[in-house]
């Protein structure tokens, strides 16, 4: 038993004694300034031994989601003293913070943190699509943020939890768009890609044309793609890449250059200028300038249902088909963080699977000369 002893003025030492297997005896003190301080703390002590650990929920039952989710906000995107407005430490804290906003204006917002139950949200979920507010993968960012809060409020408080996003709560995704460039050749013999390309050459913005092959050729996104400094892009490397220090998921990440892409950044640098050092690849403000100057000139009705972010898909997709890395290898290029992100693609390899079944002796399987199956 927890033994509390009154040392002094606001001075009371909690002692937790516990014998090891090998009959050694060990104690365990800590001093606080009121009773009821060394009292709690000896239960939490005493009941980690026993394995009957007190967990003191009023910390979690006394904080709203809204409340838990003000704080998070707090710590990816504090407010900035001098400016008074918030500074997003990565793009993936400003969309972070966007589903923040959301679930602190919810029919959940003045719950409390233990309120929340798996089937609260599944009822909320269902709602939403059934009448067709939001698509299923908005759904799925919105929880997600919403499990981060969880995730991280807990151990930062202290606090045991349960995390009401679980396995059954995301709605299912389906197969996502497959929208690929398409390789036949029209009637006047070019494919759709190089007729992407030609109507790129007649943009407005010069750069366009150049960011679509590098997209193709590299799968990066539109905001690192938009974040991108000269400083980042090594061209003249024994193996020419770029860095990456920030990304969608906060990793960094580093990816080779294709010939094609080389020269489409050498395209991109200034003429008779000094190095760019710092300055950004492409003159644009946001990422969101690519689809501006995206859906000027893909004209839906000679590029049907042809969206910039496609051109990552095209890319990953050539990834698999016409190359022999290793998943891991292209989730390194592509930024993806666990491989069944990239199960979507493994059937693109499908038809390369049959010549080297047929290689022979390649095949452990095949009969060998004079033999039969």
């Amino acid at each position: 038993m927890p033994t509390i002893e009154e040392r002094g003025p606001h001075q009371f030492r909690a002692k937790v004694r516990r014998r090891k297997p090998s009959g050694e005896l060990v104690t365990k003190t800590k001093t606080f300034e009121s009773r009821s301080e060394a009292e709690a703390w000896a239960r939490i002590i005493e009941g980690k031994v026993t394995g009957d650990e007190y967990v003191d929920k009023r910390v979690s039952r006394d904080t709203t989601v809204s409340q838990a989710c003000e704080w998070f906000l707090q710590r990816i995107a504090p407010i900035d003293e001098r400016t008074g407005k918030r500074a997003h430490r990565s793009d993936h804290a400003r969309n972070q913070a966007s589903k923040l906003r959301y679930w602190m204006g919810s029919e959940f917002a003045g719950w409390s943190l233990t309120a929340l139950k798996p089937w609260d949200l599944i009822e909320w979920r269902d709602e939403l699509l059934g009448e067709a507010e939001c698509s299923p993968q908005t759904v799925v960012h919105r929880l997600n943020t919403l499990s981060q809060v969880y995730k991280e409020w807990g151990p930062a408080h202290q606090v045991e939890i349960d995390n009401p996003v679980t396995e059954k709560v995301r709605p299912p995704l389906g197969r996502g768009r497959d929208r690929r460039l398409d390789s036949d050749p029209d009637h006047d013999g070019k494919t759709e890609e190089e007729r992407v390309l030609e109507a790129c050459t007649r943009s407005k913005s010069p750069w366009l044309r150049a960011a679509v092959i590098i997209s193709i050729e590299t799968c990066l996104r539109q905001a690192e793609l938009a974040g991108l400094t000269w400083s980042r892009v090594k061209l003249n490397a024994d193996h020419p890449h770029v860095d990456l220090p920030k990304t969608k998921n906060e990793r960094p990440r580093r990816v080779p250059l294709s010939q094609s892409a080389i020269r489409a950044f050498q395209d991109l640098l200034p003429r008779d200028k000094p190095a760019p050092g710092n300055n950004q690849v492409f003159p644009v403000e946001t990422p969101r300038a690519f689809g501006h100057a995206w859906r000027a000139v893909i004209l839906e009705d000679k590029f049907p249902d042809l969206r910039w972010h496609d051109l990552r898909h095209e890319a990953i997709s050539r990834l698999f088909e016409f190359t022999d890395l290793r998943d891991n290898e292209i989730m390194a290029i592509s930024g993806h963080l666990r491989p069944e992100m990239l199960t979507r693609y493994t059937h693109l390899r499908t038809h390369r699977l049959g010549a080297r079944l047929r290689g022979g002796s390649s095949n452990p399987y095949s009969p060998k000369a004079g033999e039969e199956r």
